[in-house]
């Protein structure tokens, strides 16, 4: 299992820097890295894709790339970003987690097949 906290630095009651703690369980720190570093590059990628999306909609004003932005925010990085987050805070199990994550990507097919299907 791979844990990321976010640790912020404070100096002086100024926040001066955030780090990344990771805890690995099991004997393969080779292989939590790679796994971090794929899920990272994953959300910058989707993170990426929706921008452009974004972009399209401001640039062209057409409601259905404003949906399909949404859409795919709620596709692909929001599920990502709540399984780091909620991943990471104690009191939310991990079957809370799996709805949260699941929900989110339901309503984000749902848009989307709502602006194919108009």
């Amino acid at each position: 299992m791979v844990r990321a906290h976010s640790i912020a630095q404070f100096a002086g009651g100024k926040q001066v820097g955030l780090l990344f703690q990771v805890e690995a369980v099991g004997d393969n720190i080779a292989l939590a890295a790679v796994t971090i570093t794929a899920f990272f590059l994953s959300v910058v990628l989707a993170a990426f894709v929706t921008y452009r999306f974004a972009r399209g909609y401001l640039r062209t004003r057409r409601r259905p790339l404003l949906y399909l932005t949404v859409g795919l925010l709620l596709l692909a990085p929001l599920p990502m970003f709540l399984r780091l987050v909620f991943g990471n805070i104690e009191s939310v199990t991990g079957t809370e987690r799996r709805i949260l994550v699941t929900a989110s990507k339901f309503c984000g097919l749902l848009v989307i097949l709502g602006v194919v299907y108009r």
